[in-house]
């Protein structure tokens, strides 16, 4: 496994495509900026119409922020979330963020298609140019996007896809079986977050795009939920020794390994975004740390168990992870314990299904020493 090298980039150099008949970008240029008060010297920015249009139509956002497959237009998506454009006026934000969500995802639980995931990989990429906070009310629909993509957001901790047989920001299930997650839809296509291309200058990182919204409540929930959502989601479709099921062509396999590992990352998302809220608290961008976690807490929408048997089905992201079905929420500091939420699910999912106890106690060590692997991380 080979882990990413965040940070590495001090600058982005813009590659310019040229011809672009994309209206976002012509209307972005020609927009008026919007003057925040009197000796304001940095002017806040108003989606144009054209822009903001695209909120309401997902498939004409997904045709408008295609990179396509070259990446020779993201440009759009680079521009659109350009350092500039992010100084959005007020209630600007979120307009700017659903297009971004509809365009990733075309608004509705339905299998991804291969231009909704290049846009996905594009918005991740523009999105790490950065560091600052995004404006308010974008940070939940990226989160949403995120939430969206869970198991391409979560395989790119585990490498990259061979170049010499992949070379492209999204791919078909087919195409990406060698480097993707466990249990997708085979009818998804897979943003292949891990790709970057030196040409146009692409790479998604994302500890910077999760440090510029999870100070967000709202945001900081979305992604509290899907993580832990997932969780369960992965183990319901384990064997009852704990393993990923194997196909006969794959005898040669360790199942047991596979759901280690997945299970490990899964636990290492959740520690480095609890450790965010910590160390988001200590350093003032969380004013008031216990409104923060009630906030959290509000917006998330409960506790998320395993299926008491096996699961076999592979349902799109959005219908899956983002509107998978909750639980009632347990007392604030319980449901805000990550840690303690896993090792809920994982014993009642082990009781459920008769899993052996040593094999539930090495997945306890496993996802203990990535849930403080993960928030090391984020220090």
């Amino acid at each position: 496994m080979r882990m990413r090298e965040w940070f590495r980039r001090g600058g982005r150099r813009r590659v310019i495509a040229v011809g672009l008949p994309v209206v976002i970008v012509a209307a972005a240029a020609t927009t008026a900026v919007v003057l925040t008060g009197e000796g304001d010297e940095k002017p806040c920015w108003k989606v144009p119409a054209a822009t903001a249009a695209l909120a309401a139509d997902p498939a004409a956002a997904t045709k408008a922020l295609d990179p396509t497959d070259d990446l020779s237009r993201y440009e759009v998506m680079s521009e659109l979330l350009s350092e500039e454009h992010l100084h959005a006026c007020d209630g600007q934000g979120a307009i700017l963020g659903k297009v971004v969500l509809n365009g990733a995802t075309g608004g509705a639980g339905k299998p991804h298609t291969l231009a909704q995931a290049r846009v996905a990989y594009a918005a991740a990429s523009a999105l790490s140019e950065d560091s600052e906070p995004l404006p308010a009310g974008m940070s939940p629909y990226v989160a949403r996007l995120l939430a969206d993509y869970i198991i391409d957001v979560q395989r790119t901790w585990r490498g990259r896809p061979d170049r010499r047989e992949f070379f492209r920001p999204a791919g078909t299930y087919e195409e990406s079986r060698e480097w993707a997650g466990q249990f997708p839809n085979p009818r998804d296509a897979m943003a292949a977050f891990s790709f970057d291309d030196e040409i146009h200058d692409t790479d998604v990182t994302f500890e910077r795009v999760l440090g510029r919204i999870t100070a967000d409540p709202e945001a900081f929930a979305v992604l509290y939920d899907s993580y832990r959502a997932y969780f369960a989601y992965y183990l319901e479709r384990l064997d009852r020794h704990g393993a990923v099921p194997l196909t006969r062509d794959e005898k040669y396999g360790d199942g047991k390994l596979r759901a280690e590992l997945d299970l490990s990352m899964a636990a290492r998302n959740i520690g480095s975004l609890v450790q965010r809220r910590a160390d988001a608290a200590q350093d003032g961008t969380i004013r008031d740390a216990a409104a923060f976690n009630r906030a959290v807490y509000e917006n998330s929408r409960g506790t998320f168990p395993a299926a008491s048997g096996p699961v076999t089905s592979t349902p799109p992201m959005m219908g899956d992870i983002t509107r998978r079905a909750a639980k009632g929420k347990a007392e604030q500091e319980a449901q805000l314990d990550g840690r303690h939420q896993l090792y809920a699910v994982l014993e009642q999912w082990g009781k459920d299904r008769k899993v052996s106890a040593g094999r539930i106690a090495d997945l306890r060590v496993e996802i203990d020493e990535s849930y403080l692997y993960g928030m090391l991380g984020a220090l």
